[in-house]
């Protein structure tokens, strides 16, 4: 069986993480985000498998990704040509051509093996399609799905609900003969409910972890969901990390990291490849600091994540953010994160468990964005490009 990854193109919910970037490029623990499902469907189906990219992404950079990590012999990648769900998986027909049945993943969800296993049982002791389902109703943009007795009797596209509706999980499998399905201008759900009226699809409920990245507060979600909180100490050779610097609970230090004097790193902590701690910096739990970012002196983060290129000035505090790729927090930049008690959320916030009934939420920076030194920003604001900056609705 095959595997087909959609990274999915841009929205406007993931802005201002996405301005001038890649929503496929977004890193989480030194890897892209579409990683994560591609390797696990490919351990679990131990196929080939293709990743559909957006026009906008970068090829050279999704292919530095898979040679990375020694996919690249049998994972190939292909530009979708039409727009949305449609035009991505109509790009992946020629590469399921000869197969009877694929896997489909998107490339924005977090979940672990064992979702994707449930996904292939169910289509095994059935001989069905099957697709994966979560009991949530505060996520609808992935679609919902009405099931009677296991099996799905209808799929509703993004924004329609059902009391009786279950989030789809972004996980199936399909037949190859489904792409005939999606003639004559139907869309991805359209083509779902013929299908069902066709063959039945079989439904695979999951009440375990499972992250949507859609939002940006979503990434450190997703953090909490990966990170190993018992990993103890995992430091690559190539790490330099002071004899005064203090390191505690699950902390993992890449390849050419350095961590400087009197540092305190409090885990679950990632720290990416050739990133920079400063003197007297602590880093807190669930923050994942990723490739070449650099974290001035005294500087405090926490429950953040910083993506590559990134740079946090001195004497600075970020939390509960997401700072975009190449941005600079000038030195003394404070994010104030404590919501009022009136927020409402979009949807659960990042941590809820961990934080207790405190609601926060801090900045999510654009790509390449400069905050001025001494800026105080929060909380829940997003910083463009521009400089402008604006409350999450």
């Amino acid at each position: 069986m095959r595997v087909v990854v959609l990274t999915g193109g841009q929205t406007k919910r993931m802005l201002p993480l996405t301005e001038g970037y890649s929503r496929a490029l977004l890193n989480i623990m030194g890897k892209p985000l579409f990683m994560y499902p591609l390797q696990t469907a490919l351990k679990v189906v131990a196929g080939k498998g293709l990743v559909v990219t957006s026009s906008d992404t970068p090829l050279g950079e999704i292919i530095r990704h898979l040679q990375a990590t020694g996919l690249s012999a049998h994972v190939s990648v292909k530009t979708q040509q039409e727009p949305g769900i449609e035009g991505a998986l109509l790009a992946s027909r020629e590469f399921t051509e000869g197969e009877e049945w694929f896997m489909l993943a998107y490339g924005d969800v977090i979940v672990n093996e064992e979702a994707f296993r449930l996904v292939l049982d169910v289509h095994a002791g059935s001989g069905r399609p099957s697709a994966l389902l979560i009991p949530s109703s505060n996520i609808q943009s992935f679609g919902s799905a009405i099931v009677r007795e296991n099996m799905i009797t209808r799929f509703l596209p993004g924004g329609y609900s059902d009391e009786t509706s279950y989030v789809v999980g972004g996980i199936f499998i399909l037949p190859s003969e489904f792409f005939s399905l999606l003639k004559n201008d139907s869309s991805f759900f359209e083509a779902l409910n013929q299908l069902i009226e066709k063959t039945g699809v079989y439904a695979a409920f999951w009440t375990g972890d499972w992250i949507a990245v859609d939002y940006p507060w979503d990434l450190i979600n997703a953090l909490y969901s990966l990170i190993d909180k018992k990993c103890g100490k995992i430091i690559a050779p190539s790490a330099k990390v002071s004899p005064t610097a203090i390191l505690e609970g699950c902390v993992i230090i890449d390849e050419g990291a350095t961590v400087d004097h009197y540092a305190v790193i409090k885990g679950p902590v990632y720290i990416g490849r050739n990133s920079f701690i400063g003197m007297g910096a602590f880093i807190r739990e669930y923050t994942s600091i990723e490739e070449n970012v650099v974290v001035g002196a005294y500087s405090e983060i926490k429950r953040s994540v910083l993506q590559p290129f990134s740079t946090v000035g001195s004497f600075s505090l970020i939390t509960d953010s997401v700072l975009g790729y190449g941005s600079v927090a000038e030195p003394r930049t404070t994010v104030i994160s404590m919501l009022p008690e009136n927020f409402t959320a979009v949807r659960e916030l990042p941590l809820q468990g961990i934080v207790g009934k405190k609601k926060k939420l801090g900045a999510f920076v654009s790509p390449y964005a400069r905050i001025k030194s001494g800026t105080v920003l929060g909380p829940a604001v997003k910083v463009h490009r521009d400089g402008h900056i604006e409350g999450v609705q």
